[in-house]
């Protein structure tokens, strides 16, 4: 009977063991499923084209994705809408729409050329012009 338990031992400690690294294998892969979704709900929002929550969405992100390449591309995906917003903004004359949209855009990605040039400057062109155009003179009134 000893013999029989001696063999049944090792079955059986190796068998808890597998068990235990199997346990653990299923707790680490949840922050993942977790990022995924909060990734996928990013994405449905930007397609949405609802900057304000992304750009919330994405400062939530930040501490735990932050060394994740995804946040990244995300980053640069929220400012490449921004700029757009401010371009279509300074096209229908909204010079005030078309200066936050850039400075959310430069928020996001201080460092890019694009954002720090160009636009800014068209800006402040336009503003420029704006100031310098005389009032209509009010009609006589009689």
């Amino acid at each position: 009977m000893k013999l029989f338990a001696t063999r049944c031992l090792p079955v059986v400690a190796f068998s808890l063991l597998l068990a235990a690294c199997q346990t653990a294998q299923q707790e680490t892969a949840s922050p993942a499923d977790e990022l995924r979704s909060s990734f996928q709900q990013l994405d449905q929002t930007l397609a949405a084209g609802q900057l304000a929550d992304a750009e919330n969405q994405l400062k939530a992100l930040e501490g735990r994705a932050t060394a994740d390449a995804r946040f990244g591309q995300y980053q640069r995906q929220l400012a490449d809408a921004w700029l757009k917003r401010s371009q279509v903004a300074l096209q229908q004359g909204d010079l005030n729409g078309a200066a936050t949209a850039l400075s959310h855009a430069r928020s996001l990605m201080p460092k890019a050329p694009a954002l720090t040039r160009g636009l800014g400057s068209a800006i402040d062109k336009a503003r420029q012009t704006d100031n310098e155009t005389p009032l209509p003179e009010p009609a006589p009134q009689s």
